[in-house]
């Protein structure tokens, strides 16, 4: 099962409480994604006013049914179909498949005021990747439409040798933590047009500039011109799309 759905089971208890606590969970409701054989989950318990733990897989959502915590509510049904307006201001926290890491925090972003916070282990080149800074190896489009979002926190490194089965890599716990936006834009054209530099991402930017719309516009400075797009930061992505898109090219950002 776990390999079927992606999934590897923390065996570990004290990482689980490690995760409890980074979590601050103080008489809050929990949301837990994929509790599995419940490590996680009877930890929550004790520590939250209520965990709803949305499990998939029926053999284990009725396994858990079996153990006594009063105050667990188990949910069998997939998270990525599950409305978090139905549990508003709860606390997410999830030892989170691999494989559904994107799909998880897309969905995350798009219910983001139905909850206060999430608490996720995941793979740790992809933690490593929503922690990055400007210039690191790390650092791409993922980094910068998350961190629009939201304020991501590092926790702690988890060894493969913590779950069962093993994974092949290391994991990393972090936080996301709701925050007013940092300015206000057309979001989907803003990161289409992150999205298209970082294809060129070790090209000067005026030159994929002029390969990803076909020319260079004018007034744009030496010392931007010469850097990477993996140079470059929140401000300087919005100076340049104010800069292109609203005063030259209009309608035509590439598809």
């Amino acid at each position: 099962m776990g390999r079927k759905l992606g999934q590897h089971f923390l065996i570990d208890p004290y990482l689980a409480k490690r995760i409890v606590d980074f979590a601050q969970v103080e008489r809050e409701r929990v949301l837990e994604i994929g509790p599995g054989k419940g490590m996680l989950t009877r930890i929550l318990s004790s520590k939250a006013e209520i965990v709803y733990a949305v499990e998939i897989d029926k053999k284990l959502a009725d396994a858990l049914r079996q153990k006594a915590m009063p105050n667990v509510l188990i949910i069998n049904q997939d998270f990525l179909k599950t409305a978090l307006s139905d549990f508003p201001d709860c606390i997410i926290v999830g030892n989170i498949p691999y494989c559904i890491t994107t799909q998880i925090l897309e969905k995350l972003v798009k219910e983001r005021k139905f909850f206060k916070k999430a608490v996720f282990t995941l793979q740790k080149e992809y933690a490593e990747r929503l922690l990055a800074i400007p210039g690191s190896p790390f650092y791409g489009s993922i980094t910068l439409y998350m961190n629009y979002y939201f304020v991501i926190k590092k926790g702690f490194s988890i060894p493969a040798r913590a779950f069962f089965p093993s994974p092949r890599v290391s994991s990393m716990v972090i936080s996301l933590h709701n925050k007013e936006l940092p300015f206000l834009i057309q979001e989907e054209n803003f990161f289409k047009f992150i999205n298209g530099l970082f294809r060129y991402r070790r090209k000067f930017l005026k030159n994929a500039l002029r390969f990803y719309l076909n020319f260079t516009p004018g007034g744009l400075d030496n010392i931007l011109g010469n850097k990477r797009p993996g140079e470059l930061n929140f401000e300087d992505f919005k100076y340049l799309y104010d800069l292109i898109y609203n005063k030259e090219t209009k309608n035509i950002l590439p598809k």
